[in-house]
This record gives C-alpha cells, structure tokens and sequence, in this order.
C-alpha cells in the first residue's frame, strides 16, 4: 500500500506538463454533460502552473518526491518518460486494467504505453512528430526529446492518446476524465482556495521532528517522539506532557520504553519498557501522574514482537503479547497475577473475545492456514477447549471474491453474547460462493443459524439487530431470531458508519457531495446533519464523543471540523493536519508543515 501511495504521489508531477501556455487554445467547457471544479475535484489531479510540489490526486493534497523536471519548449510542455507511466497507471478507472511502459536502453528513442485490458497501445519515438495509436499515425504539437538523459514527452498529446481532459483555470492545470465548466460559479468560488493550497510554499515537517499524539487527560495532552540514534542504528521513544499554553515536559521513565502500541483504560496508560534486559508491563496513572510497574513479562521482549492489546475482565488484567511477524507470528493471551503472567491461551490472531464469568469465547483469524473451525470457548479454571459452530465454517472473518478469481479476508471483531448465545458474521468455507451472513450459535454445542445474508457488519441494540448489507451499503434490521429483513433508513448507500450511545452515524453521497446523517433506532428516526467540506470522500473518517462528530478534511479547506448534535457545524482549523486521535477532552493532533502538537474541543 506504502508503493502505492507513492506512486500516487509521483502521478500528480504530470499534471504540471498541462501548463496553460495552451489557455487560448482551450476554451470553457460548459454544457449539461459538464460538472463544476467543486462537484468534479474528487476525481481530478491538479496543479498550479506556479508548481510548488503539491497537488491534489482525487481529492486529497498530495506532497510530491522526486526530482522529475517538466520542460517547455516551443510553447508545449515536456514530461519524462516515468512520471507519463504513473499517470497512465494511476489515472485509469476502476477494473479497467493497468498501463504499463515499456523502455529499453538498447533502443532508448522508443517508448511504449500498454494496457491490455483497455486493448491500447500508445507508441512514441525521440524526435517524431508522430506517435501510433492502436497502430494508427496520429500527428503531435511537438516531437519527444531527449533532454538530460531521460525520454521527455509531449504531455498534452500522451494524455490525449490515454483518454484524458486536461483543461486550464486561472494558473491551475486540471486533469481528468470529467468535462469542466469553467465558469460555473462554483468553479469560481473553489478555484483561488485550491490555488492558495498548491502554492503553499512550505515543506512537510522532518520525519525526526514528528510528534505521535497519544491521549488527553483534562488540560493535559500526552503525545511521544521517535530519537534516532547512533545514525539511525536504534531509537528511542520518548513521552511528553503538554498544558495548556505551557512548554512541553518530558516525562522520565524507567527503562526503555515502548509507548506507541500503549493502551489507555480509564485513567491509566499501559506501557511495555525493558529495564535491566527484562521487559515488562508498566501502568502511568494520568491523574497522579506518575508510573507503576505491574507485572513482568518473562521471556518476551518488545523485539520479539508487540503489545497487541491490554484489557480488563472482572477487575482482572489480561495481556495480549505477539511474537514474529504478522504472517508466521502469533498472539498469546496471559492474564497479570501478583505480578506475573499467567498464560491462558495461544492463537494466531486474535479477532474476537468475550468473557461470562470464567468461561472465554474468542474467535482465531488463521489467515495462513486453516480458515474454518476457528471459534472456541475455554474454561478459564480447568483449561479445557471445544469448538463451537457448524463443523466447516469461518467466524469473525469477512470474505471477498475479485472478479479476476482472486479471495481476499479480513478479520470482524464483532463477537456478542446475549441471552446465552453468540452473534458473529461467518461463511462455509468449503462453498466459495457461500456470503457473508450473520449467525446466531450454540454455546452448548455444534449449531448455529443464519439471520442475515450478505452482512458486511452487525450491532445488536435491545431485542433488534441491526445490519449494514455489503452489496447494497443500506443499513437493515431484523430480530435476534431472523426472520425477514427491513431497511432501517432510507436507501441511501452508506460510506462510513458508527454506532455512539445506540445511535448510528454515517455519510453517504447525495450526488457528489457527502453528507452526515443520524438514526435513532429507539425513536425510528433518521436526522441530515450536515454537507461535510469540499474533496470528502467514501474513504473520510469521522469520530463521536459527547460533544458531537469530528473529521478532518485533506480538500482545498483543509482541517479540523466538528458538527454538534443540531448539525451546527465548526471549522475548528484552518492547516492541514498530519495525525490525530479524539478524546473525550476533544481533539489531538499535528499538522503537516508545522512543528508541534495542538488540542481542540
């Protein structure tokens, strides 16, 4: 994913090579078929002519690497050769196949654009005013060039034989497959906040100056720095307390510590840290503001693996501890006794667990082997395991099948018990074709049944189960017994989804502008609360705490926003914000070209 995200990147530098020394040429696009800059940005990569090293790809302002120069020449502007292969991979619709390019050093003139799944073939020669087309000769404005080593090509006519709009707006290059309207007065109104971005003159903050924020705690907001040392050969983490207007304070603790997979339970932050070669589990009070130890973790070491997680059951504290790496690694899950650990039980991934008195039901993603069979319970005194569920079938595991024939899972972890019985989304892993459902199993024995096909998740609130369908996005409800299923809400189809209080919040797309929305599932009622900013996406995230919902927008008005419960919505900042994490005491975070770590409410 990393790849690709920097492919992204490098795709948005070609968008310089659409300069508007063609302006004249180009005319306003308007007529009924053409959307405005606003309703159009989520799908286009722009930059400004006055190039700063920013763009934004399909919405989201993008920081570009490399040193990738764009030529002008006679009045048309030139790109190399690789930036022309990101922009035909990145810049092709969904299922629509790859481009790939193919350039030789033994014949360094030739250059060839490939995507088979479109069936075209773009093919380009140093110094020809020509370039083939699916084998047809189609004319260009200006011949490729070698300048500097590398093949330069004529952008305008590359995008062109790929299938791709390029228009110009006020020092702003647009490239996509959407006809603009020019003079749209929405248009107008985004485009001097897209150039303000685009031209922001300031670089992204050193990755050894970033700041990590972790939790707030009243006025006091926690956050780590990563130290490089001995040139990069080891690091150090390092906690932090900031309050208010006031300089931040490193706080010292023991050992060597590890606070980024930390977990927070109520007033207290757990921790591993290595003291004297022996690692163990230590706990910082944040109202007392100081640390304890708590139990040792015996062999394991925090190179070994990571904290995976840290819970309470019954005033009880469990560890979970993995060890390796994701694909060949495990999990082990210990519960903290007089200072020690005590191992309950192994599994590859823990996806699910839920404790009724000393009895552990949890369900095991075993991506790398055996899929079925994966939900047991444990009698916490004798140590005794059994299965439950049908014999065959997967629980606490969503999956997916491409259209190239391709499986993909993801884990759900999703595991409710309720009246003696669980609830968790599963399939038959032996019938491929087998959907995601919803099932209702026997904890007595080796029996479910099926409530909700085509489930991508669930919630059980009172006797209704509520159920977000994966093909249709609707969210749909039904009772803990099955039965028919009904719509809860409109039929709009849902992006994003959480449940706050036993109250849904969700966006979902009313033409190309995303919309928050409520559902009271006592009352039967569903609330529009607000638009959220330009460039929101199906991919935008969004939190809720007692105060209301909060997101962050990555669009050309960028930062914090929050929405109270009668839709009010705030712009909270005005920066774009690097990371974040929401409390109850409000909102932490970094910016992007800015030191520091900031709070909101």
């Amino acid at each position: 994913m990393r790849k690709k995200f920097i492919l992204l990147l490098l795709t948005a530098c070609l968008g310089l090579g659409t300069a508007g020394v063609h302006a004249a040429e180009e005319g306003g696009n308007q007529g009924s078929g053409s959307k405005s800059l606003k309703e159009a940005f989520s799908e286009l990569a722009i930059i400004p002519y006055d190039y700063q090293g920013k763009a934004f790809i399909q919405g989201r302002k993008t920081d570009i690497g490399g040193d990738y120069e764009v030529v002008q020449r006679n009045g048309r502007v030139l790109v190399p050769i690789r930036l022309m292969g990101y922009l035909a991979e990145h810049t092709t619709g969904t299922n629509q196949g790859y481009w790939n390019i193919v350039w030789n050093a033994k014949t360094p003139d030739d250059v060839l654009l490939q995507n088979l799944s479109l069936k075209r073939t773009v093919k380009f020669k140093v110094d020809s005013t020509t370039m083939l087309l699916n084998g047809k000769s189609v004319k260009l404005d200006v011949p490729p060039q070698m300048i500097g080593g590398r093949v330069m090509l004529p952008l305008r006519d590359a995008a062109t034989a790929l299938g791709k709009r390029i228009d110009w707006l006020d020092g702003l290059i647009l490239i996509g497959d959407a006809a603009i309207d020019l003079k749209n007065p929405q248009t107008l109104a985004a485009k001097d906040s897209i150039r303000t971005q685009l031209t922001d003159r300031r670089k992204r903050v050193d990755y050894e100056k970033l700041s990590t924020p972790l939790t707030q705690f009243g006025n006091d907001a926690y956050y780590l720095k990563t130290v490089y040392l001995d040139n990069g050969a080891s690091l150090e983490e390092q906690l932090f307390r900031l309050t208010g207007s006031k300089k931040a304070t490193r706080i010292q603790v023991p050992g060597k510590p590890v606070f980024h997979s930390g977990k927070r339970i109520g007033d207290v932050f757990y921790y591993v840290s290595t003291v004297n070669n022996q690692a163990y589990l230590y706990a910082y009070d944040l109202e007392k503001q100081q640390p304890q130890k708590i139990a040792s973790l015996g062999d394991w070491r925090p190179e070994d693996g990571w904290l995976s997680d840290v819970r309470k059951w019954d005033n009880d504290l469990f560890v979970n501890l993995h060890v390796g790496d994701l694909t060949m690694g495990g999990d082990t899950l210990y519960r903290v006794k007089n200072g020690a650990l005590q191992e309950v039980l192994s599994a590859k991934d823990f996806v699910g667990a839920v404790k009724d008195r000393d009895t552990l039901y949890y369900t095991d993603f075993r991506f790398m082997t055996e899929m079925a069979n994966n939900l047991s319970q444990l009698d916490m005194n004798t140590g005794e395991e059994s299965l439950l569920g049908e014999p065959g079938y997967a629980y606490g595991v969503a999956r997916s099948v491409e259209e190239n024939g391709g499986v993909g899972f993801r884990s759900d972890s999703t595991l409710v018990l309720k009246d003696g019985v669980l609830y968790a989304i599963g399939f038959n892993d032996s019938d491929s074709k087998d959907p995601n459902s919803v099932y209702r199993i026997d904890t007595t024995g080796r029996t479910h049944k099926r409530l909700a096909t085509g489930a991508s998740r669930f919630w059980l609130i009172g006797e209704r189960m509520y159920v977000l369908d994966g093909s249709s996005g609707r969210l749909m409800q039904t009772g803990l017994d099955g039965g028919e299923t009904a719509a809860a809400v409109s039929s709009r189809r849902i992006s994003q989804i959480r449940l706050y209080e036993n109250a849904f919040y969700y966006t979902a797309f009313n033409g190309n502008e995303l919309e928050l929305f409520r559902f009271d599932p006592a009352a039967g009622k569903e609330t529009k609360l607000a638009s959220l900013a330009p460039g929101a996406s199906a991919d935008t995230t969004f939190e809720v705490n007692k105060s209301g919902v909060y997101y962050v927008s990555q669009g050309y008005e960028p930062g914090i926003y929050h929405i109270a419960a009668d839709g009010k919505q705030r712009r909270l900042t005005k920066d774009a914000v690097d990371q974040f994490v929401l409390t109850e005491s409000g909102m932490l975070y970094t910016l992007v070209y800015k030191e520091g770590v900031y709070s909101v409410k």
